[in-house]
């Protein structure tokens, strides 16, 4: 889709970023108006948000280096190592048919490369920078363009990158072997303590019982985060299941290969005494800012070529300023 030439580059800009706030009707009857005066149908708006959007996207997937470079000043963990964060997730869109119809959701991929504060910095902000991209694409499409993003701001110059993921198929694979393979200097994967937390919960409430399940599920969090996965996984292999039930077996031999899978990337007390982040906070927020509160509004349902158009809009204005500006800077020119 091409940008609409009947209109000046500022006032596309204008529109497009009215468009990725809130819903293209009420972008052009409020938003748009009290922001400039501009007088535009919703028909409009979305016409040129998607355009922008579709442009975006349309260059990202063809490899066209329009994101600028900038080599961030990448934080030291406890150790004094410069540590940089790679993050990837999913999130549903619900979407629309052909006729208007309710369609099957699709989930977006969200990806991030973010500089995470100090948990003793005074910095009001939790993060110092951050760069996304988003949509409807393959996993290996979105590892590809994760990785112009960690190569435009220096990751390869940080001692360490930090992979946070759920346990989500391929996750993991993707930053390994596409963001981030041969491009950083030592790469540390972690699984998101929370996620695991859950997985772990689930099945001690299915064990124990409703009236139990709170303080027994706290405790082997509390066991989790400050011994890992090792000796968790130890000592639920260790329960005396006789007396169980199916279901709860069932669940037991579930949580045993979850476990199992994923045990390089739980040594918790190693990650928390080099002043890692454990958790992917920072990736489900983004799922929620990037994604969710603009595609996922009561009653919306979009089509393929506006979720991802959008979305990786949404990606452009909620990463560092300095990408949005270059973008319609760059554009402005061509």
């Amino acid at each position: 889709m091409e940008l609409d030439t009947g209109r000046t580059r500022a006032a596309q800009e204008l529109i497009s970023l009215a468009g990725i706030q809130d819903s293209f009707a009420e972008s052009a009857e409020r938003l748009l108006y009290l922001m400039s005066g501009l007088l535009v149908s919703a028909s409009t708006v979305q016409r040129v948000t998607e355009a922008a959007g579709s442009d975006l996207a349309e260059k990202r997937l063809n490899a066209q280096s329009i994101d600028p470079t900038e080599e961030w000043d990448w934080p030291r963990d406890k150790q004094g190592r410069t540590t940089a964060y790679a993050s990837l997730d999913a999130t549903g869109v619900p979407q629309q048919g052909l006729h208007g119809e309710r369609a099957e959701g699709r989930m977006s991929w969200v990806a991030s490369v973010f500089a995470a504060v100090p948990p003793n910095s005074p910095a009001k902000r939790h993060l110092r920078h951050a760069r996304y991209v988003s949509g409807l694409m393959s996993l290996e499409e979105v590892g590809r363009q994760l990785r112009h993003q960690c190569e435009a701001v220096g990751v390869e110059k940080a001692d360490l990158t930090i992979g946070l993921t759920d346990g989500g198929n391929g996750l993991e694979t993707c930053l390994l072997e596409t963001a981030l393979q041969g491009l950083s200097q030592q790469t540390v994967m972690i699984l998101d303590f929370y996620h695991c937390a859950e997985h772990l919960s689930e099945f001690i409430g299915q064990w124990v019982g409703p009236e139990r399940a709170e303080v027994e599920s706290s405790q082997w969090r509390h066991r989790l985060k400050h011994e890992g996965g090792t000796s968790v996984l130890n000592a639920v292999r260790s329960l005396d299941l006789s007396k169980a039930n199916a279901d709860v077996i069932e669940s037991h031999r579930q949580l045993c290969g979850y476990l199992e899978n994923n045990l390089h990337r739980t040594e918790y007390p190693d990650y928390l005494a080099n002043g890692w982040e454990i958790g992917s906070g920072e990736i489900e927020s983004a799922c929620k800012t990037v994604v969710g509160q603009r595609l996922k509004g009561a009653g919306m349902r979009w089509r393929p070529p506006g979720t991802t158009a959008v979305c990786q809009l949404r990606a452009l204005f909620k990463s560092d300023p300095i990408l949005w500006n270059s973008y319609w800077r760059t554009t402005a020119k061509t």
